[in-house]
């Protein structure tokens, strides 16, 4: 059995020789042989909390480029099955990908990055796009991102950068990475931070979401510095 530790958003690849079509429903099982034995990589998603009732087991996840509306399949893989699996990818490694409208912006964002030790990592129709070579991305995709920010003297920098960005192109969305495993919308975070009111966000795990304050999803990032 794979012991791996698989983080939401995590990149894995399943073995093109297992009929991936058992892992899905009837109706999507397909389109999980065919993207496997592509031998394209799926998206971890939110596991079930408690834990599945068969540990053996990881909830999978990825989107195809269809019109008008794109779809999503999800799988319920066997462990074993899996024979690669790395974080999602940076954004210098992804921004090649991207439309050239956005590379401009993109560079600006690797220097915000740069100056306050911000690990920036690619999900979504970036990520897709980039392993696929299909068409994912449109004048209104977001930028998607996860934002791994190790140093609490520089998370309130990191946000006031993301919400001053100058151009339009590309709209930034994604989550802000506590040491803790917790993720919060970083929009939401940065207008929190704002209001003298007691104030709670969303937070996520790998297992599940709830409601935590301000100092509670900070404070990891205070231990960690």
């Amino acid at each position: 059995m794979n012991t791996s530790h698989f983080r939401r958003h995590d990149l894995v690849w399943l073995d093109p020789e297992i009929d991936a079509g058992l892992f899905a429903s009837t109706a999507q099982s397909e389109m999980a042989r065919d993207w496997v034995t592509q031998g394209l990589p799926l998206v971890v998603a939110r596991q079930s909390a408690p834990p599945c009732i068969d540990a053996h087991q990881i909830l999978l996840g990825f989107t195809l480029p269809s019109a008008p509306a794109r779809t999503r399949v999800s799988l319920r893989a066997d462990r074993a099955a899996i024979i690669r699996h790395s974080r999602p990818l940076s954004l210098s490694d992804a921004m090649q990908h991207a439309p050239q409208t956005w590379q401009p912006g993109m560079n600006l964002l690797l220097a915000l990055f740069e100056r306050t030790g911000t690990v920036a990592r690619v999900y979504g129709s970036l990520s897709s796009q980039a392993f696929t070579g299909r068409h994912y991305l449109d004048a209104a995709s977001d930028l998607d991102l996860l934002f791994e920010c190790s140093d609490a003297s520089k998370l309130a920098e990191l946000l006031a950068g993301l919400q001053g960005f100058p151009l339009q192109a590309p709209r930034i969305d994604g989550e802000i990475l506590a040491a803790s495993g917790w993720a919060v919308a970083w929009r939401e975070l940065a207008s929190a931070l704002l209001t003298d009111n007691p104030r709670q966000v969303l937070a996520k795990s790998d297992r599940e979401s709830l409601l935590l304050t301000v100092d509670e999803f900070v404070q990891p990032f205070l231990v960690s510095a």
